[in-house]
């Protein structure tokens, strides 16, 4: 069961960072075209030292999360904004707290480095119980 008391931890995970090939296979697998995450070359042209990691992987994760705490019925919305590149390797740890407590809850959302670097920051939306069958 959840506490849903405003401010309580619902998680904290480390996840570890994507080698080059995931970063290269979450491309193809999302139809991602951008060269930014596969062309070194291109990366520094746009004033990055490599490559970097897709925003939806940092999603992907947060979704995975979500799911394992809360089960998939309760999922409503997650909505991230990604704030900073996150490099092959870099591991992050992605947070959950309670932010909101009305008919749902709402549940803040973190992603950093460890550095402390934010690399992303939103919410996510969960009804407070499961869905009935």
């Amino acid at each position: 069961m959840l506490n849903e008391e405003v401010g309580r931890l619902v998680f904290e995970r480390q996840v570890s960072g994507a080698t080059r090939d995931a970063i290269a296979m979450f491309s193809a697998a999302t139809e991602d075209p951008n060269p930014i995450h596969v062309d070194d070359g291109f990366a520094k042209e746009c004033g990055f030292p490599q490559v970097i990691q897709q925003g939806p992987m940092t999603t992907a994760h947060f979704a995975r999360l979500l799911v394992e705490r809360l089960g998939r019925q309760r999922l409503k919305v997650l909505d991230l904004t990604f704030t900073a590149p996150v490099f092959p390797h870099e591991a992050l740890a992605l947070t959950a707290k309670v932010a909101k407590v009305e008919d749902d809850l709402t549940l803040d959302l973190t992603a950093a480095k460890q550095d402390g670097t934010v690399t992303a920051k939103g919410f996510a939306i969960v009804s407070r119980t499961p869905a009935r069958k």
